[in-house]
């Protein structure tokens, strides 16, 4: 029988950690501290996703496989993709349970086209059922073209970073 603590987590699982913490933080920003999901918030669980792939990526500067930037890159892909899934599967969710935020984006844009001043009634009420429908796509779109971005980027640095440095040391030998 293999020993549980013998084997290494893989990046995807890593991944999917890194996700479930940030499911937790957004959750306990939101409902227990009250902050909105803009701002502060959103930066904090940003830093957590980064946090993660950059874990993912140096967790594996050990494994001797693992010596060319594309490997190292590969890595991280299989996190921030797994981390990008479910948070948008989270988004989702935290949208549909939270139809205020919505309405509060409905209202502030509607005061914003009032105060302009340069829109009837009737073209205020057609641009606010217009963002309503068309709210969780572009939310969703928005969110996945984010993080893919900022993972491939974080991706992309640490296995630019580690690769250099795999190179440098004597011990990794090229293939």
């Amino acid at each position: 029988m293999s020993d549980i603590r013998n084997k290494t987590i893989n990046s995807t699982h890593k991944g999917i950690v890194t996700a479930i913490t940030m499911v937790i933080a957004a959750v306990i920003l939101f409902y227990f501290f009250h902050l909105p999901e803009k701002g502060l918030s959103q930066f904090f669980v940003i830093s957590i996703y980064f946090l993660g792939i950059i874990w993912t990526i140096f967790s594996n500067k050990s494994n001797t496989n693992l010596t060319r930037f594309k490997d190292y890159f590969s890595e991280g892909f299989k996190a921030f993709i797994a981390v990008t899934f479910i948070w948008i599967i989270f988004t989702f969710i935290f949208y549909r349970i939270n139809p205020q935020i919505l309405e509060n984006v409905i209202n502030e844009n509607n005061s914003i086209l009032a105060k302009e001043g340069n829109r009837t009634l009737e073209e205020i009420k057609i641009n606010e059922e217009k963002l309503r429908r068309n709210f969780m796509p572009i939310m969703l779109s928005f969110t996945t073209v984010m993080y893919l971005f900022f993972g491939a980027l974080v991706s992309l640095v640490c296995s630019v970073v580690i690769s250099k440095k795999g190179n440098i040391n004597p011990s990794i030998t090229k293939r």
